[in-house]
């Protein structure tokens, strides 16, 4: 039994502040204001001026290929593709790997102003096969060895661009696919127990996963249940298989189905949008036909599963909007719960949609601060004006409509303190919410989104005792400065979070065979 005593906020409806929380057994046992005569013989834990909150949720990232990627040849911080390319020349000969993969490169973050070419790949590193994976995780660049490697899987696909090198589409996942056969199931597995720590350390005690892309086989989507259900130290991870084949799902036991992306991605100019983009005359990819993504949605709306639906571009959230709606027409559900993924430009006329069927949006909102210039290349590339179209969470919320955060990690860094943060001082100031409200979205909106919301989300008797401690207040700093906010320490069922106490191999075994 513990008891905590200092300022709890509980993220209630009620936006309640409790001065005690006390855990027994893993739950909530009490949380008010006085503590009853019965748990005074226990010595409480004196918050100070630090608080407690409900854990995170981040209800939508790529868990293993966070996991591998977040483990590659970093390159996100290098402000030059000279300096890019003098580090992959040093870590091309020093490395053991027969393959080199980096990962977090993007154009508008270096001098040059452009993605790094094949032929100065080639000069870099002539001796190895070698692929720098863009920030986004939605394309890379290759050098003529990593080319020759996969020719026969991604000639005839489209994204491919031998000249320059760059993989984007259907011809990037392919190459991805190629880089993950021939990693070690326990490289995969460390690295997925270590993300759990990197998680938590970030006060992250929910996840929802999207897998069945870039692996061979979908083993992903195997290997990342079975990593959850042996991890032993709290984390909860809820893992939805991504397909566009709705005869496969039947062979999963699951819940949500993540349908594969309707677009690409703004950094790539290939989400699909209503009007052109301004630097380029046309108006991105659309990965499904209407009809498609129609078809798919009654089936699996009829199906019983929660549907998750990508859609980056205006074009592709009214896609999204109007295939969710077409479905719960043809079989009205009370508590679907489907959602629509990065909904990151969401027109007037859909937002009604989902206010009217109660879907949900999971959003990024640090889209546009998560990578020095990314503003700048999109406003160029949408505009001033459309840009202030992202992310109006203000608008979205003042609808009614529920909104959490995710990462879409390895896309953007798993950081729920700068989401609040951004949330707070949107890039479109009109559009700012309460820091409550982003509280709200970053843990009991996250939970609803999992229907997990009677177990965690909130600090109330009988719930979960999945908390985070902060250094800081956020009722009572400026809100220019939540992301100064640091995270102190996470609970998860009452008990400070520890690795996993055995091996990785061993959580995966017991994953599988529980006793």
């Amino acid at each position: 039994m513990q008891v905590f005593h200092g300022t709890i906020l509980t993220c209630d409806e009620n936006n309640t502040v409790a001065n005690y929380l006390v855990e027994r057994e893993g739950r909530i046992a009490y949380i008010g204001t006085k503590l009853p005569t019965q748990y005074e013989v226990v010595p409480p834990i004196e918050l100070g001026n630090s608080v407690l909150v409900p854990a995170f949720a981040d209800t939508h990232l790529h868990y293993s290929g966070f996991s591998v990627l977040h483990k590659l040849f970093p390159i996100n911080e290098t402000d030059s593709n000279a300096k890019i390319l003098e580090q992959l020349k040093e870590y091309a000969s020093r490395t053991r790997e027969n393959i080199i993969v980096g990962f977090g490169a993007t154009e508008f973050a270096v001098s040059e102003g452009h993605l790094i070419l094949r032929e100065q790949m080639d000069m870099a590193c002539p001796d190895k096969p070698a692929f720098i994976i863009k920030h986004d995780a939605h394309s890379g660049v290759a050098n003529s060895l990593f080319l020759d490697a996969i020719k026969s899987k991604v000639s005839n696909l489209r994204g491919y661009e031998p000249v320059s090198g760059e993989l984007k589409q259907e011809a990037f996942f392919a190459a991805c696919e190629f880089i993950t056969h021939g990693m070690s199931t326990k490289k995969v597995i460390d690295s997925m127990v270590e993300t759990s720590d990197f998680l938590a350390s970030r006060g992250v005690g929910l996840i929802c996963s999207a897998s069945g892309m870039g692996f061979i086989r979908d083993y992903d989507f195997d290997m990342e249940r079975s990593v959850a259900k042996g991890l032993d130290n709290g984390m909860q991870v809820r893992v939805a298989y991504q397909c566009s084949n709705i005869d496969k799902l039947s062979k999963k036991d699951m819940t949500r189905v993540v349908f594969g992306n309707l677009d690409g991605t703004l950094a790539n100019r290939d989400a699909a949008l209503i009007d052109n983009y301004n630097t380029i005359s046309n108006k991105g990819v659309s990965y499904y036909s209407d009809s498609e993504v129609q078809q798919f949605c009654i089936d699996a709306n009829r199906a019983g599963y929660q549907i998750a639906l990508h859609a980056v571009g205006d074009a592709a959230f009214e896609q999204a909007a109007n295939a969710l709606s077409m479905a719960l027409e043809d079989y009205p559900r009370y508590d679907h719960r489907h959602i629509i993924l990065h909904s990151c430009l969401p027109t007037e006329r859909a937002l009604k949609i989902c206010a009217k069927y109660n879907i949900m949006l999971s959003v990024q909102p640090s889209l546009l601060s998560s990578i020095n210039g990314v503003r700048e290349f999109v406003e160029e590339n949408l505009s001033e004006e459309r840009t202030k179209g992202i992310n109006p969470l203000k608008k979205i919320s003042d609808m009614g409509i529920k909104v959490c955060f995710n990462s879409d990690a390895p896309a953007t860094d798993p950081y729920p303190i700068r989401w609040i943060h951004d949330a707070c001082n949107n890039s479109n100031p009109e559009e700012s919410v309460s820091v409550y409200e982003a509280l709200k979205m970053a843990t009991i909106n996250g939970a609803m989104s999992c229907f997990d919301e009677k177990e965690r989300g909130t600090l109330e008797m009988g719930k979960s005792c999945d908390l985070v401690v902060l250094d800081k207040n956020p009722y009572e700093i400026p809100t220019e400065e939540l992301k100064t906010i640091n995270v102190l320490e996470l609970y998860l069922k009452g008990k400070p979070y520890k690795r996993s106490r055995t091996g990785s191999m061993a959580t995966m075994l017991r994953g599988m065979f529980p006793q």
